[in-house]
C-alpha cells in the first residue's frame, strides 16, 4: 500500500470509534471507557507515524506542515476535554461531537490536499513510505512503551 492509503486506512479506523463512541449511551460507561481509551491509543499511534515517518517525508513538497502540526495540537486539546469528562456527563458526546468534528476537518485536509501533493514523491517513494508506516503502526500497536504513554497520558488527565 501507498503512504496515502496506510494513513486512509488508519483515518478510517479513528473515524469508526469516534462514531461507536458517538453512539453509546451515558449508562454505557464500560463501553465507552474501552472506545476512549481505544481512540487514545490509536491517536497516538497515528500522530507518532505522521509526525515520525510521513511528514518529514513531505515537507518538501507540501507547504502544509504547519497547519497539520496545529491541527494535531488541537485534537490532542479536544481528546484531553474528551478525557476529562465523565463518561455519564451529558456533555460528554458533546465533547465527542467536537473532537469527531476536529478530526474530520484535519483528516479532509490530508485525504483532500496534503495526500495528492504528495504523489509529487512518486509513487516508488509512495509505496517505499506505505511500507514504512505500516511496520510502525504495527510496531507501536504491540509496544509496551506506547502502553505506558497511552497510561501515563490518562493518568495525567486524572483518569481512573
Amino acid at each position: 500500500m501507498k503512504a496515502d492509503e496506510v494513513l486512509i486506512a488508519h483515518h478510517d479506523v479513528l473515524r469508526g470509534l469516534l462514531r461507536q463512541l458517538a453512539e453509546t449511551t451515558g449508562d454505557q460507561t464500560a463501553e465507552r471507557r474501552r472506545l476512549r481509551d481505544d481512540l487514545l491509543r490509536e491517536l497516538e499511534v497515528h500522530t507518532q507515524i505522521e509526525d515520525e515517518l510521513f511528514y518529514p517525508a513531505v515537507r518538501d513538497v507540501s507547504p502544509l506542515l504547519s497547519v497539520a502540526h496545529a491541527e494535531h495540537r488541537q485534537i490532542d486539546d479536544q481528546l484531553a476535554t474528551v478525557m476529562r469528562t465523565s463518561l455519564d456527563d451529558p456533555e460528554f458526546l458533546t465533547e465527542v461531537r467536537m473532537l469527531e468534528s476536529t478530526l474530520r476537518h484535519h483528516t479532509f485536509e490530508e485525504e483532500q490536499r496534503m495526500f495528492p501533493q504528495a504523489h509529487a514523491l512518486g509513487e516508488e517513494r509512495m509505496e517505499e513510505l506505505g511500507r514504512q508506516l505500516q511496520e510502525r503502526q504495527d510496531e507501536l500497536g504491540r509496544s509496551g512503551a506506547m502502553r505506558l504513554i497511552v497510561r501515563l497520558k490518562r493518568m495525567t488527565l486524572k483518569l481512573v
